[in-house]
């Protein structure tokens, strides 16, 4: 185990979860000081089960502030007293969050996992809401401020699919050793009057997704076609891309640990939604 696993206790059990949130309230997943964050939250639920043993949760990545999740990944060593169950553990804890945090699954893993590095990739969902404003979606979907052609959003995003570095869609580039990551593919479709674009790969940078989004907005309004888009990778460089889209249309969908979880996974339907 690594420094980040020393507890207060001895080790007896690692339990997985994997955890909804609405991103809105948040200052994102890990804690922070001065702000609130998922991670605080669920670890306070959980010491207090936990006869007052504090449990730290280890994510598998982290969200920004505004950003959702569908099934985040994070898992934490138990104490051997109390040995509670995980159907237990689910049903408690849900009752005790509040209405945005819900937990989807617990399960036993091996003591030796861990939910970050164990991780072979992950995918994210982006919302545009190609349609009027609403106040029920716009919390969860980004309005662009021009007309969008699907198509050429489409066309763009194959430009951005294998392995590449994406310097030029990462933020804060010099924080990051290396910007070489492999998006396996990236999914466009259209439910109603939404945009989805899921993103599958190994890994993402910090706001690449949304980086990358800011671009595909510029391809569907016709500002940058394909081999400009394709210029703009090439050049590494975050100041030839377009703007950084907004948190609220991003969602973290799936972790994933297996390369059969990672082929079958697919959009089941607006990540707002289900």
């Amino acid at each position: 185990m690594t420094s980040l696993e020393q507890t207060s206790y001895e080790p007896y059990k690692r339990y997985l979860l994997e955890i909804a949130y609405d991103g809105g309230n948040y200052s994102g997943w890990q804690i922070q000081p001065h702000c609130l964050a998922v991670q605080e939250v669920l670890q306070g639920i959980l010491s207090k089960m936990y006869a007052g043993h504090p449990i730290h949760l280890i994510g598998s990545s982290r969200t920004d502030a505004g950003v959702h999740a569908q099934r985040f990944a994070a898992g934490y060593l138990t104490p051997k007293r109390p040995d509670i169950p995980p159907d237990k553990i689910l049903r408690a804890v849900n009752r005790q969050l509040p209405a945005d945090i819900k937990l989807r699954t617990v399960r036993e893993v091996p003591l030796e996992f861990h939910a970050r590095y164990d991780a072979l990739g992950k995918a994210y969902t982006y919302v545009l809401n190609l349609g009027a404003p609403s106040p029920f979606a716009d919390r969860y979907s980004w309005v662009p401020y021009h007309r969008m052609d699907v198509d050429k959003i489409r066309a763009a995003a194959q430009v951005l699919v294998g392995t590449h570095d994406y310097s030029s869609f990462v933020v804060e580039r010099s924080m990051i050793d290396e910007a070489v990551r492999t998006i396996y593919r990236i999914d466009v479709e259209t439910i109603g009057q939404f945009c989805c674009c899921t993103f599958v790969g190994n890994g993402f940078l910090y706001k690449m997704i949304r980086c990358l989004m800011g671009t595909l907005e510029a391809a569907g309004s016709g500002k940058l076609n394909p081999e400009a888009v394709r210029r703009i990778l090439e050049a590494r460089d975050r100041t030839q891309a377009p703007e950084t889209a907004p948190p609220q249309g991003l969602f973290l969908m799936k972790v994933f640990y297996t390369p059969e979880e990672r082929a079958a996974f697919r959009l089941e339907g607006l990540p707002f939604c289900f």
